[in-house]
């Protein structure tokens, strides 16, 4: 049968249908079946089971390395397509997933930033999205991360969860975020909001600070070209600016050249404060707010 094609072997010692050459999730339980019941999915395998957003394509390909986190003291050895972790998990570190044992959400993007193979702005990507999907918290991160105190990398991994947010909308915008916060702002605001008084939302930022009515947005190509998402831009930057807004618009070019969007973005911080003083603050609530802010009005 395995000469034929109905069955193969992903993992030496395990033999499945030829499901587990195609579903990520198949191929997952069967190097789990060459472990002990202790062993768990981690690192890159344990985030493409959690679902987790903005996880690279490759991470689920099927010539994949399966990432299991086994006991210290387990004394299997690596097999092809297969990595072993040995580390300590508590129980809290550990979830099950479709019947499959795998490191939480908090455990598994603590691992991932530990790991200095894994690129920073990817790892940030990934907090940004499950930040967003509600599958973590910020304690969750914060008391898992604690608990690794003394592990390698685990100072990285500090810095990098400080970094995630949550009201992130692509990853895109994290890479905005990040160019801006490596060239030198130091603060950035996400998810901004303007309601009115009975909190109905009327309008909603990428990025920005508040406290100087600087309002950034990231337009994807594919959205952003059609007519009327374009006019409809254009009008809402119209009514941002009469409310005292600056508004900027990047996109993908931008990001290619960092240097040119924080320069844009430094010459309109230091021209704000300005800008905020010469305008009345009955303008918008957002310019009293920010003219109380820079100690010009009580």
């Amino acid at each position: 049968m395995i000469r034929s094609g109905v069955l193969v072997t992903p993992f030496r010692g395990v033999v499945g249908p030829q499901e587990v050459s195609r579903s990520p999730m198949a191929r997952f339980a069967a190097a789990l079946a060459c472990q002990d019941i202790t062993a768990a999915l981690g690192h890159r395998s344990a985030a493409v089971a959690s679902r987790l957003r903005w996880v690279p394509e490759s991470w689920r390909e099927a010539d994949a390395v399966v990432d299991v986190v086994v006991p210290r003291t387990d004394a299997r050895r690596h097999r092809s397509g297969l990595r072993l972790h040995r580390a300590l998990l508590d129980p809290a570190d550990v979830t099950v997933i479709d019947g499959l044992r795998c490191t939480s959400v908090a455990r598994t993007l603590a691992d991932l930033a530990r790991n200095r193979r894994e690129p920073r702005l990817l790892v940030v990507q990934i907090l940004d999205g499950a930040l967003r999907d509600g599958l973590v918290t910020e304690d969750q991160l914060q008391s898992t991360v604690d608990r690794l105190a003394g592990l390698r990398g685990v100072v990285r991994a500090r810095q990098l969860i400080a970094f995630g947010r949550n009201g992130v909308d692509s990853p895109k915008e994290t890479e905005l975020r990040l160019a801006l916060l490596d060239g030198g702002v130091p603060h950035v605001d996400v998810d901004i909001r303007i309601t009115d008084r009975d909190g109905v939302l009327l309008a909603r930022g990428d990025i920005g600070e508040r406290d100087l009515l600087l309002w950034g947005e990231y337009d994807g190509y594919d959205v952003h070209s059609q007519r009327d998402v374009f006019n409809s831009d254009r009008r809402g930057d119209r009514w941002l600016e009469r409310r005292g807004w600056h508004v900027m618009r990047f996109t993908n070019d931008d990001l290619q050249r960092p240097w040119r969007l924080v320069s844009e973005w430094l010459t309109a911080r230091a021209a704000a404060p300005a800008r905020i003083a010469a305008m009345r603050p009955d303008r918008s609530p957002e310019v009293a707010a920010a003219r109380r802010a820079l100690g010009l009005d009580r």
